[in-house]
């Protein structure tokens, strides 16, 4: 169960994962529409204000932006996966809420982006005063470009992201793992993965290929939790859910709050 008691930066360790059941999103189809971040009239989300759609994808009414590395349909398999590891409540945001499969998307299509979407500037996010320097991001080093790519790519057969063996990028580890949970849900439902009901995709995942459901899980969570910059926690709901408070800084603590942090 989820703790609701108001945690402070300085007692915030983690949190933990409500699973409940709730319907999951249709497959996704190309439209011609245009990207937002608000909240829809019927309580879908759609994407960061700051994502600019050029030939937009749509999976029910979650907009996403082309230029990401997910095809369509993958796209709306990662959606039923991570809806299926945190489908949310009426209370409690889901994974689809903070835009989880988003958070992966843009990860995986980092290097589309200029200076690539990897290291947040900064000193502050402007939540608390100070201009916002978060939503910056960083140019990458020459070494620092090579363990990214190499990471998010793969090898690809270069020597020089070769030179402790050939890697299987996480670009390849997404593709090639949903392409198996969708095949394994045709076999075992007779259905894609992403038609299927929650509690389905759940038991799918207890059969599946254990790295690539750890995966899943590890990257559901930091989009639940991780800082908002990042393309996940929309609008801090992961935070909000466990009464983080999230960065303070430029305004920082009393005294007395760094001396009395039970008192909030």
């Amino acid at each position: 169960m989820v703790s609701r008691n108001p945690w402070t930066r300085r007692q915030f360790l983690g949190g933990a994962l409500v699973l409940m059941a709730a319907p999951a999103l249709p497959a996704c189809n190309r439209a011609a529409a245009t990207g937002g971040g608000d909240a829809q009239p019927d309580g879908t989300v759609g994407l960061p204000d700051d994502v600019t759609a050029t030939a937009p994808i749509t999976v029910g009414n979650w907009t996403v932006p082309d230029g990401t590395f997910l095809t369509p349909e993958r796209y709306a398999m990662l959606l039923a996966a991570f809806d299926a590891l945190i489908p949310g409540d009426p209370t409690s945001p889901g994974a689809t809420e903070v835009h989880a499969a988003w958070y992966v998307d843009q990860l995986l299509g980092a290097f589309r982006s200029d200076p690539p979407r990897i290291y947040a500037g900064g000193p502050f996010s402007g939540r608390h005063g100070g201009l916002d320097g978060f939503s910056s991001f960083q140019p990458l080093t020459r070494v620092e470009a090579l363990r990214w790519r190499t990471y998010l790519e793969g090898s690809l057969g270069k020597p020089e992201r070769e030179w402790n063996g050939p890697v299987a990028g996480l670009q390849a580890q997404y593709n090639d793992g949903l392409d198996a949970l969708d095949a394994l849900a045709q076999k075992s439902a007779g259905k894609g993965l992403a038609t299927l009901d929650q509690a389905t995709i759940a038991g799918l995942l207890d059969t599946a290929d254990a790295n690539f459901v750890t995966q899943l899980y590890t990257h559901v969570v930091e989009a639940m939790y991780g800082d908002p910059v990042y393309g996940g926690n929309f609008e801090q709901k992961g935070w909000k859910l466990i009464d983080y408070e999230g960065d303070r800084q430029p305004i920082g603590y009393t005294a007395r709050q760094m001396s009395n942090p039970e008192e909030g």
